[in-house]
């Protein structure tokens, strides 16, 4: 696909070195901490994992996921959070542990904190109406008060923590923003939150809510009781809530914890990307009637376009692989996300124009050779102005060392025949400045110092002959600057595919 192109082959290979090493820390060490409760009546234990930007920026906020049975879950969710970070599908949050409180007699509170127990008409006290008030007015206000949390709330919970998240879904919707529910115990109280959840479920707010629930197939989706849970929520979700019910052979009641784990942070961080989504090209000129295809960086399967000029949402149809654009006017790209927190317009940068016409062959500039100059650093941006120190002829790979200096400027000029009318991308690397003109028109002028080191521009050439200039202002000792071109075909849009020809200059021996 477009990492067909070298340049993108060797950034992934980067990125393909920093997966396979070994895996980093995310987290700082966790501390130990606890809540005096009123409600409760007890000491609760509690335990806080940091990601380590919060030590790097002590204004930093973050999402935090509050882990029920956190003697025995938390550490999964914390390694499956860090594999999640390692390969790019997470943002850094807070986890905080929730361990189940044991009395002096050895009595775990955990069947009594999860589950809606009744005792002479009325709730039991430290039953889950009592937990749910902990959690409320308590435990997350204490750690929004001595943590770096942003507000945003998430809860874990695995079978009886699993009725709880969807007690807690019920009586209090807005106190949590993801719902990570895995193989719950809906059997309880022969199914006694069903009617519950069939009242409050079409009230439900709907943004920035993900619920996904991880449950085993066969008989044990009966035995647990979603069987009778998943057909509520297929009647009765509101429209625009992002929910899920997932299905998985051949697990244990507890096995199932690793993969729910993992596809329910999947499923409520989806739409995160740690680096910035664009399409390849991302600007150009575009002939009526005559489509182009562009393609999404990165392996993405969230981002959705529409060609009516309405704003894409989570029912337009996903780009898959490539999308072709006729009318750059009227379509639109968007990066829809289950919370609508990553949300974010995708600018194709496509306008309607005209096709470029061949120009006089380029003074000095040779069919398949590039004719360079190397100018002062202080050149920049008006080389033709300029003195230059050096010049010379060049196949497609220019030497920077023999420029003999570290900083400079330059430009490097050339023809090349098109031999009948068609699209061609230009694309541009250079962790600097760099301007690209093919027969007196500026496509691209890039700037590479803000950490963008990559422009394409696709754009109709007639048939004839060309010319491209490329200037440079070179800054940094190992700096590069490549230009690669490509032909776009009509029958094969790939153009990544079709390459012409490419200027490549470095500063390494």
């Amino acid at each position: 696909m477009f990492l067909r192109n070298p340049l993108l082959r060797m950034l992934a290979l980067c990125l393909l070195v920093s997966v396979c090493a070994p895996i980093q820390a995310q987290f700082l060490a966790p501390k130990a901490d606890a809540v005096d409760s009123v409600v409760l009546a007890q000491k609760r234990a509690i335990e806080i994992y940091l990601p380590q930007e919060a030590e790097k920026d002590a204004k930093a906020r973050f999402e935090t996921i509050y882990v029920l049975d956190g003697d025995w879950n938390t550490q999964m969710v914390v390694n499956t959070i860090t594999f999640m970070r390692q390969v790019g599908r997470m943002p850094p949050v807070i986890v905080v542990s929730v361990p189940n409180f044991i009395d002096a007699k050895g009595r775990s509170s955990r069947d009594n904190n999860f589950l809606p127990h009744m005792q002479d008409g009325k709730p039991k006290p430290g039953s889950a109406r009592d937990f749910l008030a902990f959690l409320k007015t308590e435990l997350i206000p204490y750690v929004g008060a001595h943590y770096p949390a942003n507000g945003t709330n998430l809860l874990h919970g695995h079978s009886y923590g699993g009725v709880f998240a969807f007690y807690a879904l019920t009586h209090e919707p807005a106190l949590f923003d993801g719902y990570l529910i895995l193989d719950p115990a809906m059997w309880w109280g022969e199914h006694a939150l069903d009617k519950l959840i069939e009242v409050k479920l079409p009230e439900l707010p709907v943004e920035g809510k993900a619920i996904y629930v991880a449950a085993r197939s066969g008989r044990a989706f009966e035995d647990m009781g979603m069987s009778t849970v998943e057909p509520i929520f297929k009647s009765k979700a509101p429209h625009g809530l992002s929910w899920e019910v997932t299905t998985y052979p051949d697990e244990t009641h507890d096995s199932l914890k690793l993969k729910g784990t993992y596809d329910a942070l999947k499923f409520a961080y989806q739409g995160y990307s740690p680096d910035k989504i664009e399409m390849a090209p991302m600007a150009g000129i575009v002939l009526k009637g005559k489509p182009v295809s562009l393609v999404v960086n990165g392996e993405r399967s969230d981002v959705r376009y529409t060609t009516d000029g309405s704003a894409p949402n989570a029912s337009s149809p996903k780009i898959d692989g490539t999308l072709s654009i006729a009318d750059p006017d009227r379509t639109k790209i968007r990066l829809v996300s289950n919370r609508g927190v990553f949300d974010q317009d995708i600018p194709h940068n496509l306008k309607f124009g005209n096709a470029l016409s061949p120009v006089q062959r380029a003074a000095d500039a040779k069919e398949d050779l590039w004719r360079y100059a190397y100018y002062a650093d202080d050149a920049w941006p008006n080389l033709k102005r300029a003195k230059l120190f050096k010049n010379g002829e060049a196949k497609q790979k220019l030497d920077f060392i023999e420029a003999g200096r570290d900083r400079f400027a330059g430009s490097a000029e050339r023809n090349f025949e098109v031999a009948a009318d068609g699209y061609y991308v230009f694309d541009a690397v250079s962790p600097g400045k760099m301007r690209v003109t093919v027969s007196g028109k500026t496509l691209i002028d890039h700037d590479g110092t803000h950490g963008h080191r990559q422009q394409a521009f696709i754009v109709p050439l007639r048939a004839g002959t060309h010319s491209v200039r490329v200037e440079f202002d070179h800054v940094e000792k190992k700096a590069d600057v490549n230009l690669v071109v490509f032909r776009y075909k009509d029958e094969d849009p790939r153009w990544w595919k079709s390459r012409v020809f490419e200027l490549a200059a470095d500063a390494k021996n």
